[in-house]
């Protein structure tokens, strides 16, 4: 029977699991928040790649402390009195630390020049490892970080970077810098890591009393526990050689460094470690998940503002096709100019049989019945076009407000219909057209009624039933008016003569339902360039509650773990 798997091997596995999923997320929708939301990311795997991973698969390797502090706070001088020789370099210039300097024990050393703080040892991220045999280093390694508040964001991130790999952080301020913001922002980070946290008060004056008392009382009101963790230095004469103070003043340090590094504390520390880093974890993950959803938010108000303005557009084409102003001018004089309005009126007053003489006549194969019908196919397309235009410059204005929208607009040719917008028009004109031909032929099923439709023309009365579709009066003023009701007129005389006004009726309205949905094809497939670019932008979006799932199971089996 197979052994179990072992629950730290379970909790590595989960770790590395959640780490997949979090390098699969890209936040790519070009808004202000990008860079923001993908530090968040990159924080969330350099905890797990430079820290979890590696100290759950070396639970024996020497913990790690970092020093961090302050410009001006001393860490360089303290790291020199632990050591009781020059391994950092301090000085009056700031910053003098620009990089890790690592003090490490001899048989340890490789661990940190070759695969420890990925990314670090290049000449762009140069790290300094010093290897030394002292009985400290059995045990412990000691980092100094650059400053955390450099005028270099470089240093500044380097800081932040090794907060996350350390076991333990040894915290140097001065009493010139303690009460200041960035420090306390530093260790808010701290906190939420819940990493052990050793408090050197450094280059504290002969009187301090009062300015340690100070420093506590802070410490104590965000929470930090000082016991055995808070050590004095005061302000003293640094020894040349060097670079240093008298073992004497760090002498309660190194001995907690060194009750904190043997087989009974270091467990203790591991333990808080890891566990502090896998609830930093969780919290970082949270503010993943939020960043995930924000962004899946914006880009779904960018995708819902551009459908509106076309779905207006689209509403538009609908209401002046009701109303009757969708196309007019040359298509109607064209038509009345061809049916002839006072030879219509007479027709209509001699009755039925003068009626069908004139439509004959007029209509019988005329070729001015294809020229209506192309005016009429010409114009609508140019409607849809503009319609298409006017979508596009509301959905491209309405992004532009928006810091995400304005970036993808630019170099791209939103603000007007695309390319391709032109030929579907035209396509799906043409193919409505036809469509016409194809309900008249229905509607003229039987053998008589098909005979007199073809001496009439199936163009001439497919005209008839496209002008139909058009003409209404509702939303025309003045001399349109009395064209469009005289064009009316003959298309509707014709029609009800033909197959009857309730058929006649049908059959326009048939056409008109068909027409409006042609229209609304051409102008969605336009407006779906927006769409698409969102959807090329969010793609690497994952599913929040895949990040919840994730981080709930590592965080359950790290409360299965039982320690070091």
């Amino acid at each position: 029977m197979p052994e179990p798997i072992a629950p730290v091997a379970d909790l590595r596995a989960a770790l590395h699991a959640l780490e997949e999923l979090v390098v699969g997320v890209r936040f790519d929708l070009p808004g202000d928040a990008g860079a923001h939301r993908t530090a968040v990311k990159n924080e969330i795997i350099w905890g797990i790649n430079e820290y979890l991973e590696p100290r759950l698969g070396d639970l024996e390797s020497p913990l790690v402390a970092v020093l961090i502090g302050s410009t001006g706070s001393g860490k360089s001088t303290i790291l020199n009195s632990l050591a009781g020789k020059r391994i950092s370099k301090p000085g009056a210039i700031r910053p003098t630390t620009t990089e890790p300097v690592v003090w490490a024990h001899r048989k340890y050393a490789d661990r940190y020049e070759e695969d420890f703080l990925s990314g670090y040892g290049s000449d762009e991220r140069p790290i300094e490892v010093i290897a030394d045999d002292q009985a400290l280093l059995e045990g412990l390694t000691v980092i100094d970080a650059p400053d955390f508040d450099s005028v270099v964001e470089h240093h500044r991130q380097i800081a932040d970077d090794l907060l996350a790999v350390g076991d333990i952080i040894i915290f140097v301020t001065s009493a010139q810098r303690y009460a200041d913001a960035v420090p306390w922002e530093f260790l808010e980070k701290a906190m939420i890591r819940a990493v052990p946290v050793l408090f050197v008060a450094n280059r504290i004056p002969g009187e301090s009393d009062e300015i340690l008392n100070d420093y506590r009382r802070l410490l104590d009101e965000r929470g930090f526990k000082l016991g055995g963790r808070f050590f004095e230095v005061a302000e003293q004469q640094i020894d040349e050689l060097t670079a240093g103070l008298p073992g004497v003043a760090v002498a309660g340090l190194r001995t907690r460094l060194g009750e904190m590094a043997d087989r009974a504390g270091r467990a203790a520390v591991l333990d808080a470690s890891i566990r502090g880093a896998v609830g930093a974890l969780s919290v970082r993950v949270s503010a993943l998940r939020g960043a995930v959803a924000e962004e899946a938010e914006e880009a779904d108000a960018l995708r819902l503002v551009a459908a509106e303005a076309y779905e207006r557009q689209i509403d538009e084409i609908a209401r002046s096709l009701r109303s009757g102003d969708l196309i007019r001018g040359e298509v109607i004089n064209r038509w009345q100019e061809f049916v002839g309005t006072g030879e219509l009126t007479k027709a209509i007053s001699d009755g039925v049989s003068r009626l069908s003489s004139w439509a004959k006549r007029v209509f019988g194969g005329s070729p001015a019945a294809a020229k209506v019908r192309t005016d009429a196919g010409l114009e609508l397309r140019d409607v849809l076009i503009r319609r298409a235009d006017l979508a596009a410059t509301a959905a491209a204005s309405a992004w532009e407000l928006d810091a995400a929208g304005a970036n993808l607009l630019r170099g791209r040719a939103l603000w007007r219909h695309g390319r391709e917008t032109e030929q579907k028009a035209g396509n799906a004109v043409e193919d409505w057209l036809a469509s016409v031909s194809e309900l008249i032929g229905q509607a003229g099923a039987s053998k008589k009624r098909t005979a007199v439709v073809a001496s009439y023309g199936v163009n001439s009365v497919a005209v008839a039933v496209i002008l139909g579709v058009f003409l209404q009066t509702g939303g025309l003023t003045g001399a349109e008016v009395g064209v469009a009701a005289g064009a009316a007129a003959a298309q509707q005389k014709l029609l009800e003569h033909l197959f009857g006004s309730a058929a006649a009726r049908s059959l326009i309205e048939t056409a008109r339902e068909r027409i409006e949905a042609a229209s609304s094809e051409v102008l969605r497939e336009d407006g779906a360039r927006f769409a698409r670019l969102i959807d090329e932008h969010t793609k690497a979006l994952v599913e929040p509650s895949a990040l919840t799932s994730s981080i709930d199971r590592v965080v359950e089996l790290t409360g299965a773990w039982d320690g070091p």
